[in-house]
């Protein structure tokens, strides 16, 4: 601003103090303004002093000739004030912005805006929203998506994304800073601040009020000066300085302010800046020598169909702000004779984008002028996938509804923990649902909470927007989010409640009330396909009711299998469940997991650890259910199952309602031996993680914490074995055996194909080990028995075997058919390489390079035939030594059995016993590296060593 138009100078030196005071305010400011160094907008366009030289030209050059009879030294003044100060914001220093957010600038006090929130507290707001924004937003600010951090303490430490972060926060607040530095001078280091000049406090407080009003609405801008001074206030005609500054700096958009040749040495980071400066680089003229003498015409030339965009909405933003402008003048001065001949030269804003087809021919641009979006009728869409998904089962419209109403309870215990409850809580903090019956045409399914409630906006935006979601409003995540991580679990996923009830009845009644609204009345509407909906105010306490009338087959079905509705699973908050006939009978809750504050009592849980879900709890105890998707289960039944933030998931995680591709964990997954049953798991997911699948059926991807899980159950198995085996003497005998037959845990399975259950650990002279590939590896056991046990003697009762001490596997298995028995051979010897045969059987993986078979005599010539134990297995093996009953089979490498064998096998006579097999590993083959279990783990750390 280093000259005044003239017009505005003549006029403002009839009043020789404001003169003064302008002149010495601008010379004061002219340094700083001048350096134009904008440390928190290094992207920007220019708004350097040339900027505010052409806004205050601009502004002189659109008063009409009519008006200037009327314009008053206070009227230059205060627009030349106002233009000084609108973007003066955006120069701000890091000291000044330390100096706003740590409390040390004057909280503002004007006679035109009431109250404002201090500068710390704004910062803390924004920061808190900050973290909380998606990809989109991320991306918009600084080009990619990484979390926003907390800005450091020192300003040396400030990074380029630390200044755009307080660019963005500066931008959102700069009308009001500009208000602030009129009255209090701009922030900085110290109590020493640079100030404007020579004015009178009203004047200060009434300049940068205007200033601040281009940054608002024109029409609530005026609404803030009392009624008996909209016109003229202090000898400003206030609504008509306000308009030519938000008119002049509208449409300084032309290429001089964002020069290409810069941007060809600096790149901009933020997409937000590249948009801003296309547009600018896109103005080829503006001027007034159209056909319509009150129309501005833009010429301009965007090189992207955004751009262009862009600039149409521009455009369309000026005509608006003209259209309001005139209608405010209009309003303010149309019946008051002088005053009345205020106004402005443009009416109108043209351009060369107004047609289309005109713009594409003249300059044949390499892109198509419009942007494309794909759109879809999110209510009909979803419409359309109900019925394929839920087969018009009215049970899932009422988990949906609970999962709204549980939600409810929740955030209404948030707000209570907080202290930002302003009602005084109701006694009742739960769910009622009722199935009440009718007459033969029906009756009515009633669900009601004591939770937050709804207000017209949410219902509007959230409740009726089939698809939306209150929970990723900026709203709830203020009130429910701290560090963009919620405060509570989300138990509604995909914003489909409302269509989901029409599974139920196609009429549906909700009454509702927000809690801590001002307004204290309830809302009610009613909602039928295709009609639109009325909404009328109630009295009401705080909460939502909604009642749906339901035919008599529904009420039937859900009278008859009242667990397939029971779909919340724990205590708080409650849900109470009736059926209603002449009497209300209370139904008991099917299915009750505990939470995480109470699971240090409960001995039949284990917690895991796991990153982005708030606590996974899980156990073999087993849940009731009577149907899944696919599938009648009739009467009840127990099976293990999937909760999440208490909503019921699967009855069943054996893939027969789409849970899990296998219903078995491979705990020691090197060796393929021992596996676990899925267990019943309880997730709280506050952040919505678990990738549910849209029936809410199972997880459609990876299942996050399966690593977790096989931890913790091999860890609680090897506990279990140790805590079963500690009080053992670990010696062959009656005992050992017998414990080491009956010591199952039923979750584990280590059959192996149809041959029964083998014991968990083998025996040797050393004392008892697993069998896990890794343990036997640095064990370097050679060779393993293996035999069907018989209590009353066996192979490990006999002298001649246990003063060798070789390592024995017992196995408990009926061998009294023919088919028992040959599952049985199959297992034990399966090829002679066996970990690459299909009949691999023990051992599997393991570097078996031998194998022998003590058996019958007859044994052998009923078994090794074609039909039963196959050809290719019995063909391999040759005799190593015989008698007249007993034959020892020897098929690849290994040792000679250096044993007394007749001695054996007249225990073996005595017990019954059906024989041995061996097999022998080579730890010396090349390629044995093997990954360390999970269970293998979980030994060493609990035992300490490879025997117990």
């Amino acid at each position: 601003m280093q000259r005044f138009p003239k017009r505005l100078e003549e006029i403002l030196k009839d009043n020789q103090q404001l003169n003064g005071a302008v002149l010495s305010s601008v010379h004061s400011f002219y340094a700083w303004l001048c350096d134009n160094k904008t440390p928190f907008f290094p992207e920007y366009t220019d708004h350097s002093l040339v900027h505010l030289n052409e806004v205050l030209f601009s502004a002189d050059s659109i008063i009409s000739d009519s008006s200037w009879s009327q314009i008053t030294p206070e009227d230059a003044a205060a627009l030349i004030i106002s233009v000084l100060l609108h973007d003066c914001a955006m120069h701000l220093s890091e000291d000044g912005f330390y100096q706003l957010i740590a409390g040390d600038y004057p909280n503002l006090k004007s006679n035109y805006v009431a109250f404002n929130y201090r500068w710390e507290t704004l910062w803390l707001d924004f920061m808190s929203e900050a973290k909380r924004f998606d990809g989109n937003k991320l991306f918009q600010l600084f080009g990619d998506d990484r979390p926003v951090r907390n800005i450091p303490e020192n300003k040396i430490d400030l990074t380029m994304r630390d200044r755009l972060l307080i660019g963005e926060f500066l931008r959102r607040h700069h009308a009001r800073l500009a208000h602030e530095i009129s009255l209090s001078g701009v922030p900085g280091s110290g109590v020493d601040r640079l100030k404007l000049i020579g004015f009178d406090e009203k004047y200060l407080d009434l300049f940068g009020f205007i200033a601040r009003s281009h940054n608002m609405d024109l029409r609530e801008s005026v609404d803030f000066l009392d009624f008996s001074k909209r016109r003229v206030h202090y000898n400003v005609h206030v609504p008509f300085v306000m308009l030519l500054l938000r008119i002049a700096d509208f449409i300084q958009i032309h290429s001089e302010r964002a020069p290409n040749n810069l941007l060809k040495i600096k790149g901009l980071l933020s997409p937000i800046s590249r948009g801003e400066w296309g547009k600018h680089n896109s103005i080829e003229d503006i001027n007034n020598a159209s056909e319509d003498p009150e129309a501005l015409y833009v010429e301009a030339n965007p090189q992207s169909a955004y751009d262009f965009e862009g600039l149409k909405r521009l455009f369309t933003d000026i005509q608006k702000e003209l259209d309001k402008s005139w209608a405010v003048l209009g309003e303010v001065y149309g019946r008051v004779e002088g005053l009345s001949l205020l106004g402005i030269k443009i009416r109108r804003i043209r351009s060369n984008l107004d047609d289309v087809n005109k713009f594409i021919e003249k300059k044949q641009p390499s892109y198509i002028p419009k942007l494309l979006k794909m759109k879809t009728a999110d209510s009909e869409m979803m419409e359309l996938l109900i019925a394929p998904l839920y087969g018009n089962d009215p049970s899932i419209g009422i988990r949906e509804l609970v999962q709204n109403s549980v939600d409810a309870c929740l955030e209404l215990k948030d707000l209570e923990d907080q202290g930002l409850l302003r009602e005084r809580k109701s006694n009742c903090n739960g769910i009622v649902i009722k199935i009440i019956k009718g007459d033969e045409e029906g009756g009515k399914f009633v669900i009601e909470d004591y939770g937050v409630g709804m207000n017209i906006e949410i219902v509007e935006k959230y409740f009726l927007n089939i698809g939306a979601s209150f929970r990723n409003s900026d709203l709830w995540k203020k009130n429910h989010e701290n560090e963009g991580k919620s405060n509570i679990y989300r138990t509604g996923r995909f914003g489909i409640g409302l269509l989901a009830s029409y599974l139920l009845g196609n009429s549906i009644r909700v009454t509702t009330r927000r809690v801590n609204d001002y307004e204290k009345n309830g809302l009610v509407f009613e909602c039928k396909k295709g009609e639109p909906i009325e909404v009328m105010n109630c009295s009401f306490r705080y909460g939502t009711k909604i009642e749906i009338s339901i035919n008599k087959d529904t009420v039937d079905e859900l009278v008859a299998n009242k667990r397939n509705w029971d779909w919340f699973c724990l205590k708080e908050p409650s849900v109470t469940r009736f059926i209603v006939d002449e009497e209300e009978t209370l139904l008991d809750q099917s299915v009750l997991v505990p939470d995480g504050d109470v699971l240090k009592n409960d001995n039949a849980w284990n917690r895991i650890e796991v990153n982005g879900f708030e606590d996974v709890i899980w156990s073999y105890t087993k849940l009731s259910f009577r149907k899944v998707k696919g599938a009648e289960v009739y009467g009840p039944r127990k099976d293990y199952g999937l909760v999440c933030n208490g909503i019921f998931v699967s009855a069943s995680w054996n893939g027969m309602s789409g849970g899990y591709k296998s219903s078995r964990l491979n705990i020691s997954s090197n060796s393929g031996y021992y596996s676990a049953e899925m267990p019943t798991v309880v997730v709280f997911d506050q952040d919505g993680r678990l990738p549910l699948n849209l029936e809410r059926t199972g997880l459609t991807g990876e299942n996050p914490f399966l690593n977790e899980l096989r931890q913790s159950i091999s860890l609680k198995f090897v506990e279990s074995i140790v805590d079963n085996f500690k009080n053992v003497e670990k010696v062959y005998s009656k005992d050992v055996v017998n414990k080491l037959l009956n010591n199952k845990e039923h979750y584990i399975n280590s059959s192996s194909g149809q041959i029964g259950f083998i014991s968990y650990l083998a025996i040797c002279k050393a004392g008892l080990f697993p069998i896990d590939f890794n343990l036997i590896k640095d064990a370097e056991i050679p060779c393993i028995f293996v035999e069907s046990a018989n209590i009353k003697g066996g192979l490990w009762s006999s002298d001649e075997f246990v003063k060798n001490g070789a390592p024995y596997l017992p196995v408990k298995s009926n061998l009294q058919s023919d088919s028992a028995q040959v599952s049985f051979l199959r297992e034990c010897l399966g090829a002679s390489n066996s970990y690459s045969s299909y009949y691999s059987g023990l051992f599997n993986n393991f570097p078996v390079v031998g194998r022998k078979l003590l058996i019958r005599k007859l044994d052998a010539e009923r078994l090794f035939v074609v039909g039963k134990v196959p050809k290719f297995i019995w063909v391999q093996f040759e005799t190593e030594w015989e008698d007249e009953k007993w034959i020892l089979l020897n098929a690849g490498g290994g040792q000679k059995l250096n044993m007394n064998l007749s001695s054996i096998c007249d225990h073996l006579d005595a017990s019954g016993s059906f024989g041995f097999s061996v097999a022998y590993f080579d730890w010396n083959e090349n390629g044995l590296e093997r990954g360390k279990s999970d269970f293998y783990k979980a030994w060493l750390n609990t035992v300490k060593k490879k025997y117990l």
